[in-house]
């Protein structure tokens, strides 16, 4: 079905934001047409808790973009982020099917399986997208495309993105109390990724950090897939929280002083920035830890995209790429147009959810098709656990 207008849903801990856009053929982009913002309810640290409140946040959100598109939504996309998002990798090993010993479509499909059968076991959890980084045939030629090659075995290392199954049945449910067709769940840095982080980016290897109300993601692409993924218990109302107890002022009143980085009257603005840089350590320290982990501390040749609500911190570039020596930039995009001059980082994933829908009809973008397709057996399951 050819999906004119899309509604893609962020349902954040801090605010609920829609974007509601078309693709402009004559400008090779897609055009936002409405945006809104509501303050979230029932959501903690990316999680529905309470599916009433998160319905309503949902529904001013979505009203509010409807407006200004001058248009009625009825389905959507909605991207799942938050603690308990994971990226888990597997290897599995599959015989050719063919007697010729032609690796068909079918042989790829079965070491998927193989590799899924091989992840530790988990009874709360829901894998919502798979990816093959690697293949081996006959243990030794290596491909990310073995199909038509010739061999007796075929290898192959994926990466698994999973969330708990709980979390995403209450998003979808909260969704369609506010009266929407879940159209697809998507995990949040891909969808984000795809609005503000360059093709070119993903494919020589880099970082996408998004910075939340209460978390952080960090997601790292090699090859245009994700390699690794890791959600940070640590946000923008972190240092919120830490400014109104380092001025002893309200949380309103923090959070007014993060956005100007201009400290009270009587305060230096050095007992600001000490405050700040504590926390901001915290998040690049585990970001450090993380890409240690995976052997990409400091190798990775595009750097980190900062995008998220969080991102427009005042210097925050700068620390950035002094804290993990490399090359930092604030998310940008070519193809997402926000009207009214509209920063695109704090939108980049309910716009990047706009334009994975437009990628999945169309057949473009083929190496983040799967972000789509591999979801509607989730959703589908999901679904039939609902009332």
């Amino acid at each position: 079905m050819a999906k004119n207008v899309v509604l893609g849903i962020d349902v954040g801990s801090a605010t609920t934001q829609s974007v509601i856009a078309g693709w402009d053929k004559k400008e090779s982009g897609l055009r936002v047409l409405g945006y809104g913002l509501a303050p979230s309810a029932g959501v903690r640290r990316g999680k529905v808790l309470n599916i009433e409140d998160a319905s309503k946040a949902i529904r001013a959100s979505v009203g509010m973009a409807e407006r200004k598109a001058s248009v009625r939504m009825r389905s959507a996309f909605l991207a799942v982020g938050g603690v308990g998002l994971e990226a888990l990798r597997s290897k599995g090993i599959a015989a050719v099917s063919r007697a010729s010993g032609e690796i068909s479509e079918h042989d790829v499909k079965r070491v998927m399986e193989a590799c899924q059968s091989n992840l530790e076991p988990f009874s709360n959890r829901e894998i919502l997208h798979s990816f093959p980084l690697i293949f081996t045939v006959d243990g030794q030629f290596q491909t990310t495309n073995p199909v038509g090659m010739s061999g007796l075995k075929l290898e192959c290392e994926a990466v698994f993105i999973c969330a708990v199954a709980k979390d995403v049945r209450n998003l979808i449910r909260a969704a369609e109390m506010a009266g929407l067709v879940v159209e697809d769940v998507v995990a949040s840095p891909l969808a984000a990724s795809r609005a503000v982080m360059p093709a070119r980016h993903k494919e020589v290897g880099s970082l996408l950090i998004d910075v939340g109300a209460s978390t952080s993601t960090l997601s790292v692409f090699e090859e245009g897939l994700p390699i690794s993924l890791e959600v940070l218990a640590f946000g923008s109302s972190s240092i919120t929280n830490d400014l109104a107890i380092g001025f002893k002022t309200t949380i309103e009143e923090a959070e007014q002083i993060k956005k100007s980085f201009s400290p009270p009257q009587g305060s230096s603005k050095k007992h600001l920035a000490d405050i700040v840089s504590a926390r901001l350590s915290d998040i690049f320290e585990l970001t450090n830890k993380h890409l240690k982990k995976i052997n990409r501390e400091k190798l990775l040749p595009a750097g980190a995209v900062l995008t998220g609500g969080g991102a427009r911190l005042a210097d925050l570039p700068d620390f950035a790429k002094d804290y993990l020596e490399l090359p930092v930039q604030l998310g940008f995009s070519d193809e997402a147009r926000m009207p009214d001059g509209l920063d695109p980082n704090p939108w980049s994933v309910a716009a990047g959810l706009c334009l994975l829908a437009y990628d999945s009809d169309e057949g473009r973008n083929e190496s983040f098709k799967p972000v789509i397709q591999t979801i509607n057996p989730v959703l589908r399951w999901f679904k039939s656990l609902l009332p």
